[in-house]
């Protein structure tokens, strides 16, 4: 038997340490002398200390491994915890590499820019947020402060026409991910909202140009704020895009400008304002799949249809809407489900929830048959959801461009296959864009 100052040594483990491991019953003493109080120890239960040693250096808590020190622990329950806890450091070094890999970012920022950043970005969550909003067209955005004040306008008028005070600062949402930067030659669409009470749809309806819905949350957004004139706001972007691409995201929805201190009329270097992009990590272990060239041969779907400018997110509700009516169609196919959106002169979207079918007979009301002719696509593939405009994107001005094709006069398509899962950011399914030869 030892001392515990003699175990101590033996074990170069602190006496102090021992005396907690007994109060909280992780190691208790072989005995204690019922006159000295001393603690004696056995050198059988080295081992065990050795164990408790062990798996503190893994990283578990000394709850835990009173709990795998349990004799009732079977050697599967075991099994479960060391994987857990391998799960954990793993997040943990992932975790710990996007942040070397921010450090290394901000190094490289400052040696080509001679100066700490101006600005600074985090990433945040925002929550969901009702809102009463009003849609325009801005032909660039170094034009937008005239139709966002004509916009804000109109909606406040309506909002205050029913009493109600807005719950937030006013809130602009550029639907072009890519507006800001590289507006479009036909415009980009802005929306001019103001937040309102999480009670108030219930009795404040919409009109014609006032839409009242619910703005999704986002679990992620590269946020910045930028303090001073509008004028000066496109450094904010460039900084807070260029931090985008250096760190690893990508973006994956609107880009929103909430106007945290403005004053119409006042003066400008006193406006505050908060950028907020939607991003998601990019999996660096998940190597994209190169696009493809591929030819298919006509086939047949039938599904629900979508007309519109989807500006809120119409198309998700739709396959909200069409899940549960899948069983009604007949004559379908093994195979996966399909987004076909075909070609509108008016600009609208036209668009398809559907699965395959063998014949186009016996289609459910409310659904449409379609027949998708032979084509020549290429094929990309796309992680998630919000990846989908991002994609088209690379298509359109990154590999298109490039490939001696121009677009062709088919339908493009989302490709679902069976194991697609739409509230996983990084399951991945397949875009079909038609081309031809230029």
């Amino acid at each position: 038997m030892f001392k515990i100052g003699d175990f101590s040594k033996l074990s170069r483990v602190p006496v102090k340490t021992l005396r907690y491991y007994d109060e909280i019953g992780l190691l208790k003493p072989s005995g204690i002398d019922r006159f000295t109080r001393y603690r004696y120890y056995s050198v059988d239960q080295l081992p065990i200390l050795y164990r408790i040693l062990g798996l503190k250096e893994l990283g578990f808590s000394l709850e835990q491994i009173a709990h795998m020190l349990d004799s009732d622990l079977s050697p599967y329950h075991l099994s479960r915890m060391l994987q857990v806890r391998r799960a954990e450091i793993e997040h943990e070094i992932q975790a710990s590499q996007e942040q070397l890999a921010q450090v290394d970012a901000r190094l490289r920022q400052i040696e080509q820019e001679g100066r700490l950043p101006y600005y600074e970005i985090i990433v945040k969550e925002v929550q969901s947020q009702w809102v009463a909003a009003v849609s325009g067209i801005i032909p660039s955005y170094d034009q937008s402060g005239p139709i966002l004040d004509r916009l804000f306008g109109e909606v406040s008028a309506y909002v205050f026409r029913k009493g109600i005070t807005p719950s937030g600062p006013g809130i602009a949402l550029y639907h072009d991910t890519d507006a800001v930067s590289n507006p479009p030659d036909e415009g980009t669409t802005v929306e001019a909202a103001l937040p309102l009470p999480r009670a108030l749809p219930e009795f404040l309806p919409g009109n014609e140009r006032v839409r009242i819905y619910k703005l999704p949350s986002i679990p992620g957004a590269a946020s910045v704020v930028h303090q001073g004139s509008f004028t000066a706001i496109g450094e904010a972007y460039q900084s807070l895009l260029g931090w985008i691409q250096a760190n690893g995201y990508r973006i994956t929805g609107p880009t929103r400008e909430l106007y945290l201190r403005f004053q119409r009329g006042g003066d400008e270097n006193q406006h505050v304002t908060e950028i907020q992009i939607p991003v998601h990590k990019i999996r660096k272990d998940k190597e994209a799949m190169q696009p493809k060239i591929v030819s298919l041969d006509k086939f047949l779907v039938v599904g629900m249809p979508y007309l519109g400018k989807n500006e809120h997110g119409e198309i998700s509700q739709m396959w909200g809407n069409f899940h549960p009516r899948i069983p009604e169609i007949k004559h379908t196919l093994n195979g996966p489900a399909y987004g076909v959106c075909f070609p509108n002169s008016q600009g609208l979207v036209d668009y398809v929830a559907a699965f395959p079918v063998s014949k186009l007979a016996d289609i459910p009301q409310g659904m449409v048959g379609k027949e998708i002719p032979a084509q020549t696509y290429v094929m990309f593939e796309s992680h998630g959801i919000p990846d989908i405009g991002p994609t088209y994107q690379r298509i359109l001005k990154e590999w298109l461009p490039k490939s001696g094709y121009q677009p062709g006069d088919g339908p493009d398509f989302e490709y679902y296959p069976d194991t697609f899962n739409p509230d996983d950011p990084e399951s991945y399914f397949y875009i079909y864009f038609p081309i031809k030869k230029a």
